[in-house]
């Protein structure tokens, strides 16, 4: 009796076990592989630390520092990136003290922090005889540009995204902006309104 085709069987019947085993253990699908979600890499505008929309009022400072002189009509411009206002207290017409304070805030542009601009603008060529107050110690930096000889004294500060310009005149003959009179009452009045306009 031949034994050819029981062979022939055992052998096919091995050879599908040997494939079923290995395409059980040895044979997988792949993972689908997980890939982070793309997001921007563009940082938030920096938080400005005087907001142009709202800033103090000349009836806001002087209300803050009642001491100061009433204010005059302020003079106000301001666009989506940029505040100028300028504030003038006197007693009367014809009388001082004499207090102008003006402010330059820089709002965020698109490739600008508002604090840099103002720091651009603090910067600016100036005048060679502009000195810096080491006695103040508001803001980042604080200097007295050279006014020529002109009466009265004017003090500059600059503060984040603000710069600030504080001019104090007495009325007087005795306004040498050099004086150390002159301008340690500039000082005071620097730092009642530099006080009223810090935000809340």
């Amino acid at each position: 009796m031949s034994t050819k085709p029981h062979r022939t069987r055992n052998r096919l019947v091995v050879a599908l076990a040997t494939a079923a085993i290995v395409m059980a253990g040895g044979c997988s699908v792949p993972s689908v592989q997980q890939y982070p979600t793309p997001t921007s890499d563009s940082a938030p505008p920096p938080t400005l630390k005087y907001r142009l929309d709202a800033f103090a009022t000349c009836a806001e400072i002087q209300r803050k520092a009642p001491d100061l002189p009433p204010p005059l009509a302020p003079q106000v411009s301001r666009s989506a990136t940029r505040l100028v206002s300028t504030c003038e207290f006197t007693a009367s017409a014809g009388a001082g003290p004499f207090i102008t304070f003006q402010v330059q805030a820089f709002g965020n542009e698109e490739d600008s922090a508002g604090a840099e601009l103002a720091k651009t603008a603090f910067t600016a060529p100036s005048s060679s005889g502009a000195e810096k107050d080491t006695r103040l110690n508001l803001g980042s930096e604080a200097r007295w540009p050279d006014r020529a000889g002109g009466a009265g004294c004017k003090l500059e500060v600059l503060d984040e995204n603000a710069v600030m310009t504080f001019t104090y005149s007495s009325g007087e003959n005795d306004d040498d902006p050099r004086s150390e009179l002159c301008r340690e009452s500039a000082r005071d009045v620097t730092r009642k309104v530099f006080d009223a306009v810090q935000p809340q």
